[in-house]
């Protein structure tokens, strides 16, 4: 045997790994672009929500509920309060008296919470787009807009 003989199989073996490992490659790059298409079109989504007008917000959610804090030990525990909104047909996990634990947390000092907060959900089941604290009955988020006013619109907004 040749040594010419003995490289031909080795060659093979070679090549056929260095495809395997350029197409493993492509396949990562491929992966890797589309998941940030998709976290991209995601933040976009979401970051194009608080800049509509309240009563696009409005009209955009499927689901808008008023949350209430609860101390418990060393947690502030966001608890649903009362549904201003939910669209028919809307798949909705919570009700008034469930803790919505994407709202808890543990208090920093100095950090003003507000009292209460409006949280506005899309699509069904229903996603949290934004929370905004409110303090006393005005909503921060929304230029000090009395709750009283978000609820009219909300109001009109079903007729």
């Amino acid at each position: 045997m040749t040594n010419e003989a003995v490289s031909d199989p080795a060659t093979r073996k070679i090549k056929r790994l260095s495809v395997a490992v350029w197409i493993l490659a492509i396949l990562l790059c491929c992966t890797l672009l589309v998941s940030f298409i998709l976290l991209r079109t995601v933040s976009t989504a979401m970051s194009e929500f608080s800049h509509l007008s309240p009563e696009k917000q409005v009209q955009n959610s499927t689901v808008i509920a008023l949350a209430t804090y609860e101390k418990s030990d060393s947690t502030l525990k966001c608890v649903i309060s009362e549904m201003l909104k939910h669209a028919p047909d809307t798949v909705f996990y919570y009700k008034v008296g469930d803790e919505f634990r994407s709202g808890s947390h543990r208090p920093s000092e100095g950090t003003d919470y507000g009292d209460w907060q409006v949280l506005f959900f899309t699509g069904s089941p229903a996603r949290l787009q934004i929370a905004l604290a409110v303090h006393g009955d005005r909503i921060s988020g929304m230029a000090d807009m009395p709750v009283s006013t978000l609820r009219q619109l909300i109001r009109s907004s079903t007729q």
